[in-house]
């Protein structure tokens, strides 16, 4: 037993001592590869579609593009600042509503006060619209100002808060 013993633990010395000398042949062979040179480096960028640019240069481009951006933004403030002039002289049919939901009402009482009162169009699309997407479980007991330019689901939001 004492000798088999020996053996085995010889073999794992062998080959342990192999295995170190084959691994640090190996780094020798991958450390003989030198970095490429500027030249090099710039060429392979280049061939790989990259574009090279100098530190200089590049401040001097982020530079130029934020003038660019700031001419713009200034730019459209004044389109929306026209744009609101535009909206303001023109006069708004805005018309609202003080709507009252009372316990007991059901979506189509509830549909049918926004339409007799010109805030809806059409009453049973505004209730199928609160059935379709579940506000009517949710519909809330008090006093709501809505306005005709609302959408649905603007007025669905007000009444199931």
């Amino acid at each position: 037993m004492k000798h088999t013993l020996r053996a085995f633990a010889l073999g794992l010395l062998t080959a342990t001592s192999l295995l170190a000398f084959a691994y640090s042949q190996q780094g020798v062979n991958e450390a003989k590869a030198t970095d490429p040179s500027k030249a090099e480096a710039k060429a392979l960028l280049e061939e790989k579609g990259y574009v090279v640019v100098t530190e200089n240069k590049w401040t001097k481009l982020n530079e130029a593009s934020s003038g660019k951006e700031t001419n713009s933004n200034t730019q459209k403030e004044q389109a929306e600042k026209e744009a609101t002039k535009n909206t303001a002289s023109e006069p708004s049919n805005v018309k609202a509503y003080k709507l009252s939901i009372q316990e007991g009402m059901v979506p189509e009482d509830i549909s049918q006060a926004l339409a007799e009162n010109n805030i809806i169009e059409d009453a049973e699309a505004f209730r199928q619209y609160l059935t379709e997407n579940e506000f009517s479980r949710y519909i809330q007991i008090g006093e709501y100002t809505v306005v005709n330019q609302m959408s649905f689901l603007e007025i669905a939001k007000i009444i199931t808060r």
